[in-house]
């Protein structure tokens, strides 16, 4: 991430090798080698790793001897992040992801599944290298809330009745676990204080409420072009998300049948006007700054310096994110 470059430039450039250096290896496995490869090459915001990174320079048995491992770390979080994605696009049936066309669209939905597969493999083998089963034990509890977190959302599509606390727990499953997760991971490496472990995890899952309120703000207020992926996915999927659910509470019983035809008809002008009507993206702004709000206190267990300030940071370009 260029914005941190003068404090992790060298290691991100460690974990960029890292990702690479799992797919490079076997003739066997050419083909879907190169398959993995063009997404990690697609780069993306790589905010993830950037998390494992500037948390364990907080962490008190920090080291620049234990820089190597961090690094295979955040590489192995980014892995388990893009296999995930992957996978998503094919549930989703995503034309497009980071600007460029996903794979579902280019090679089918049977070879991204593979792919997305074979991609959690690496994840696993990239830290199966550290040796540190408390590790290996929070990536997979993760992935398991990550699988649930899809599922949550199957079975919530198109159920206009959904609730603000069943879309906190689908988020949570979908996005926070894994802000989580690369929060708190160097913590559980270094064999922290559970007073450390449990601060990094809780902004982690904050972080990761604020970014994913936005990523749901931004589908009904930005275009395809800035998101580099389609606009209005959401309602055309029938995920009904947080501008939504603040609309349909909003929206007095005489115009609510309207909305719901709406809803139920993917008519996302419609379904925009409403939102607009009732400034259901400024209230889903406020719950996202404070979800942010609440990221930024639990880092005050940790002492001020350039990779707390760097945290917090993060936070406001979660906040304030365009695509």
């Amino acid at each position: 991430m260029a914005l941190f470059e003068a404090l992790i430039g060298s290691e991100m450039k460690k974990v960029e090798a890292t990702l690479v250096e799992g797919f490079s290896d076997s003739a066997l496995e050419a083909h879907v080698n190169s398959l993995c490869l063009s997404i990690i090459n697609a780069g993306g915001k790589r905010m993830r790793p950037a998390l494992v990174l500037l948390a364990s320079h907080l962490l008190p048995s920090y080291t620049d001897e234990e820089e190597t491992a961090v690094c295979k770390l955040a590489a192995g979080v980014e892995l388990l992040h893009t296999a995930t994605l992957i996978h998503d696009d094919v549930i989703d049936n995503s034309l497009m992801r980071r600007g460029r066309p996903t794979l579902n669209s280019t090679s089918g939905n049977h070879v991204a599944v593979l792919a997305g597969d074979y991609m959690f493999t690496r994840c696993f083998a990239t830290i199966k290298d550290l040796k540190k089963a408390d590790v290996l034990s929070i990536i997979s509890d993760t992935l398991a809330t990550l699988v649930t977190g899809e599922l949550d959302q199957l079975k919530n599509e198109g159920d206009v009745h959904i609730s603000v606390e069943d879309y906190y727990t689908t988020i949570y499953c979908k996005t926070g676990a894994l802000f989580e997760l690369s929060a708190s991971a160097p913590a559980v490496y270094l064999a922290e204080d559970e007073k450390y472990i449990t601060a990094l995890k809780n902004y982690g899952r904050h972080l990761g409420n604020a970014f994913q309120i936005i990523d749901d703000c931004l589908d009904y207020s930005s275009d395809s072009k800035t998101l580099g992926k389609n606009a209005g996915e959401d309602l055309q999927d029938k995920r009904i998300t947080l501008p939504v659910i603040f609309a349909l509470q909003q929206c007095p019983d005489y115009e609510k049948d309207i909305l719901v035809e709406a809803i139920e008809k993917a008519d996302l002008e419609t379904v925009i006007t409403y939102i607009n009507k009732y400034d259901t993206l400024g209230k889903c702004r406020k719950a996202a700054e404070q979800s942010g709000e609440q990221a930024v206190k639990e880092l005050s267990i940790f002492p001020e310096n350039e990779y707390k300030q760097a945290l917090i940071s993060l936070v406001q370009r979660a906040l304030n994110r365009k695509n």
